[in-house]
């Protein structure tokens, strides 16, 4: 953009040299407030001109733009749920709405249920905020925050892990690029990549057409952490693509299967540094490297392993760097998710 000084310049230099142009005479302060206005309007086209570019939009702005454009629809936050067991006195009954914690998390029961002859019973209940603050791990949700008559305990056996957060202008951006670029097409490949991604709680999609014969397609999913999918996540994509498919089609949904990458190296530190010191850093920096690789490699770099060592503060240097005891790449299948394994520097 032209600042107010140059435009001031600019226009200075046409006025005839007959004039006083000097600063503080009439001539050269009328052209400085007008100089000022012209900068004011050249930020304000810039302003606009900015929000042509995808690129320099956030939030709601960016919501807006992609859809009218697309009809792409920025994914929401979902409510964690869970199946949790209650017990208490013979066919004591339970009202949707009745509350069941995690410590300070709340979550409401979302159906009347009555427990059975032996006081037992399962109940769905779901989180009051959204996000991943409902996901808590198994034997958390044990208390009742109001007591509820008959009732004695509440307990989730399995870890909660159905609750997403809001989808990030990155990935809605990404989605966006995705739908110009490889616009999904009477149930093509990107169709069914587009239709997955559009679930809330989906990451990364891999489609493979004709994968078991004739009109079968599978549909790979991550979450959006890029982990194993839980098996709702996979049902809600499953049920989705059911109402988009072409006729005909057979579609399978699945998730990828975790592949541990074990390490062990010996490092040469700065002095006064122990492998305690650096051990939280390193598994940090390779826990994000082998995030990046899931459904995008074909294997994990041993190279980019030794460069993620380095990048550590406090490593001078390494030997005898193993992936899975050996010294070579580690070689991933199409729908291998490489997790890390066991850690083991000296």
């Amino acid at each position: 953009m032209t600042t107010a000084q140059e435009i001031q310049k600019e226009m200075l230099n046409d006025v005839s040299n007959d004039f006083d142009k000097s600063d503080g005479s009439f001539v050269y302060d009328i052209l400085k407030s007008t100089a000022i206005q012209f900068e004011k309007r050249d930020q304000k086209n810039d302003d606009i001109l900015d929000k042509i570019d995808v690129e320099n939009l956030t939030g709601d702005e960016l919501t807006r733009f992609v859809f009218q454009r697309t009809g792409l629809i920025r994914r929401l936050a979902s409510y964690a749920t869970t199946p949790v067991k209650i017990t208490g006195n013979r066919n004591a009954e339970i009202k949707a709405g009745d509350l069941v914690a995690a410590n300070e998390i709340f979550y409401e029961i979302i159906e009347d249920t009555t427990l059975d002859d032996t006081g037992k019973g399962i109940v769905v209940v779901r989180c009051q905020l959204p996000g991943i603050v409902g996901n808590v791990p198994a034997n958390q949700i044990t208390s009742f925050p109001v007591t509820l008559y008959g009732i004695t305990s509440v307990t989730n056996d399995e870890a909660v892990t159905s609750g997403y957060e809001e989808e990030s202008d990155e990935s809605l951006r990404d989605r966006y690029y995705e739908k110009l670029q490889k616009p999904g097409k009477a149930g093509n490949k990107n169709h069914y990549l587009e239709w997955a991604r559009s679930v809330v709680g989906v990451g990364k999609v891999k489609v493979f057409p004709l994968w078991n014969g004739a009109l079968t397609v599978k549909v790979s999913i991550l979450d959006t952490n890029i982990g194993v999918a839980e098996q709702g996540l996979i049902n809600n994509v499953a049920a989705y693509i059911e109402t988009q498919r072409p006729f005909g089609a057979i579609v399978t949904v699945a998730t990828g299967v975790e592949l541990p990458i074990n390490i062990s190296a010996q490092l040469t530190l700065e002095q006064n540094i122990t492998p305690e010191d650096v051990s939280p850093l390193l598994a940090v920096k390779i826990a994000d490297y082998l995030k990046n690789l899931a459904y995008a490699s074909d294997y994990v770099s041993y190279a980019q392993i030794g460069r993620e060592i380095l990048s550590v503060p406090g490593v001078i240097d390494y030997q005898n760097l193993l992936l899975n005891s050996d010294t070579v790449n580690v070689q991933l299948e199409a729908e291998s998710v490489p997790v890390v394994g066991e850690i083991v520097w000296t």
